[in-house]
């Protein structure tokens, strides 16, 4: 069976996989984290050909106990003993460091040096978030212990539990990324988010992409509408803008109107759903207006310094 198979670390292998590091890249939903990594994962293993140094796991509801964690990350190399994990008839022999072995030798066959868990947070569920978090950190734990590979834990907000509920984890934590909504009454923020925006708008003419820029910025209102149809979200300005910039072309035109942004809005806003398929509520700044107190933190915002 090929799961018993003794595995050595790779012959001339320069990297340490002891005291293995944990990072957490913290957002929203729409926060660009699953496409910038999928970026960097491909730069790299374009970088070195025929490896795969970053591999990218996507966490789902069940991956609660370590056998599913092993079976998910052995089914993310494509390695079939992903199914013998799983089978039922190998239920009474399952030993977590047989499985451990098994990964160790496909990682290292792979030059897999770091395992990302997208969607790290699915598994807490929405109940007993806090008792979840304790049981699967103590199996991401395992992963660095053993010394298989760093991780980069992915998700929303809940992914910080696992890190709460378990002190070893967090001691292995090292800085991560934040791409948590800007505060509009931070400056640090309002200043950055704005500067990105209005970046967008001005690139999009200088690369001859549309002639004129929409001017996503130019008033208190366009903020407004702005911020509160993407939560804020910097990721989510571009998926919205990339959807108007689509109407457009489809209609061959050279512009981007706040019609077409709309369009694109609500067209995001139909693809939000809960894994029930249940529709997620969305505050919709093209129906309901723009909120009040969103306007009334550009206002302040705007104010001269002196004022």
């Amino acid at each position: 069976m090929a799961l018993l198979d003794d595995c050595n670390a790779a012959p001339g292998q320069t990297f340490t996989y002891a005291e293995l590091s944990v990072m957490p890249i913290i957002g929203p939903s729409g926060s660009t984290k699953t496409t910038s990594m999928l970026r960097v994962a491909e730069k790299l293993k374009k970088d070195y050909p025929g490896t795969t140094p970053v591999l990218i796991v996507k966490c789902r509801s069940n991956t609660r106990t370590m056998k599913n964690l092993q079976a998910l990350i052995l089914e993310a190399f494509g390695d079939p003993q992903a199914k013998e994990v799983l089978q039922k008839q190998f239920a009474d022999r399952y030993e977590q460091d047989i499985v451990t072995r098994a990964i160790r030798k496909v990682a290292r066959a792979a030059g897999t040096y770091v395992v990302v868990l997208d969607e790290s947070h699915t598994p807490l569920g929405k109940i007993n978030k806090r008792e979840w978090a304790a049981t699967i950190a103590a199996n991401f734990k395992s992963l660095v212990n053993d010394g298989l590979f760093a991780l980069v834990l992915m998700g929303t907000s809940d992914a910080e539990l696992f890190f709460e509920m378990d002190t070893e984890l967090n001691n292995r934590k090292i800085e991560g990324v934040s791409l948590e909504p800007v505060d509009l009454r931070r400056a640090d923020h309002y200043h950055y988010f704005y500067r990105f925006v209005g970046r967008i708008d001005r690139q999009m003419v200088r690369d001859g992409i549309v002639d004129e820029p929409i001017g996503l910025i130019d008033d208190v209102r366009s903020r407004a509408l702005v911020y509160d149809m993407s939560q804020g979200i910097s990721g989510l300005v571009s998926r919205i803008l990339m959807g108007a910039l689509r109407i457009s072309q489809r209609d061959k035109r050279r512009i981007i109107t706040w019609e077409d942004i709309k369009q694109s809005f609500w067209a995001w806003k139909r693809e939000q759903v809960d894994e029930n398929g249940e529709p997620i509520e969305v505050y919709d700044p093209f129906v309901d207006q723009v909120r009040p107190a969103t306007l009334e933190a550009i206002r302040d915002m705007s104010k001269p310094a002196d004022a």
